[in-house]
């Protein structure tokens, strides 16, 4: 949705190639607050003497070819022409046609309902920590029938739950988070699927860190450099990056099952890490870093690949 919403404003953009570079833009986007987008999309037609897009919007300049391609994409959202849209500026416009795509459009990944009931029924408490605002997840939620899993309070919001707004990569929506679940940040996991997130639950000093890569919006062919980005700690202070990445969000609970028995143990996880006995009782494909190997007599050495 956003995508369609910011294509006629991005500079050089052509309507015979928008389809293909709706997906890498998507890829390179996951997990930053819209307002980031628009104020790069400002920036860039600043530097390139354009008007900017408030003022392309009032006086509908919009390139027609380019708008018979974003018109047919909303369609399928069940969005109006963009210039039939009544809002005062695109920010306001894209939060309100979120929401509205998402009642319709939003459906669980595979194997996440398994991994709730699982953790339910383990009596591991869970919660969602996201840098989107309210009310855009509460309607995902309802729309997915997961309401039992997340009523509002297990619904922890960056945009929402902060004045000013305290987007990912900071710390706050996930420090927040745990102390809602009565756990200090080093006792906690995130899963995370984009970079963003993760350096958010690395500065936040969580005990674990999942990627996951196996959501639809991730295509098959990005699938492994997205991975290869969530490992890199670039968006975290101490460039701690995940622990390892995963395809099916099944094998999460394998992850935090050892975490949790580490944590009990009183031994932890050293950041970044992941022991090779345990990549090989994952079931999907996945991707690590830094690996940990045992020796013979237990001891471990640290083997990157």
């Amino acid at each position: 949705v956003a995508f369609w919403e910011l294509a006629p404003y991005l500079v050089d953009s052509d309507p015979k190639t928008l389809e293909e570079e709706k997906v890498p833009w998507m890829q390179n986007n996951a997990g930053k607050a819209f307002e980031f987008m628009l104020e790069k999309c400002e920036k860039d037609r600043a530097e390139k003497g354009l008007q900017s897009i408030q003022q392309i919007r009032e006086a509908k300049r919009e390139k027609k070819d380019i708008l018979e391609v974003v018109d047919r994409n909303r369609k399928r959202f069940g969005l109006p022409p963009l210039q039939e849209a009544k809002y005062r500026n695109l920010l306001v416009q894209q939060k309100e046609e979120t929401v509205l795509a998402l009642s319709v459009l939003a459906t669980p990944c595979d194997g996440i309902k398994e991994v709730l009931d699982a953790l339910t029924e383990l009596k591991i408490p869970f919660c969602i920590s996201t840098t989107s605002g309210k009310p855009r997840v509460p309607v995902c939620v309802k729309a997915m029938k997961f309401e039992s899993y997340f009523p509002p309070h297990k619904i922890h919001s960056g945009e929402s739950d902060f004045t000013p707004s305290r987007f990912k990569p900071a710390p706050d929506v996930y420090l927040k988070a745990a102390g809602s679940e009565g756990y200090d940040p080093e006792e906690c996991v995130a899963i995370e699927d984009s970079v963003s997130g993760v350096g958010s639950a690395a500065n936040a000093k969580l005990g674990f860190i999942i990627g996951y890569v196996g959501a639809s919006h991730i295509p098959e062919e990005k699938k492994e450099s997205h991975a290869m980005d969530l490992l890199s700690g670039r968006k975290s202070k101490d460039g701690r990056g995940a622990n390892v990445v995963i395809r099916d969000i099944r094998d999460s609970m394998t992850l935090i099952k050892y975490f949790l028995a580490e944590r009990d143990a009183g031994r932890g996880v050293a950041p970044g890490l992941i022991p090779k006995t345990l990549l090989k009782e994952l079931k999907g494909g996945f991707y690590a870093k830094n690996v940990i190997v045992p020796y013979d007599d237990e001891k471990a050495k640290t083997e990157s690949k």
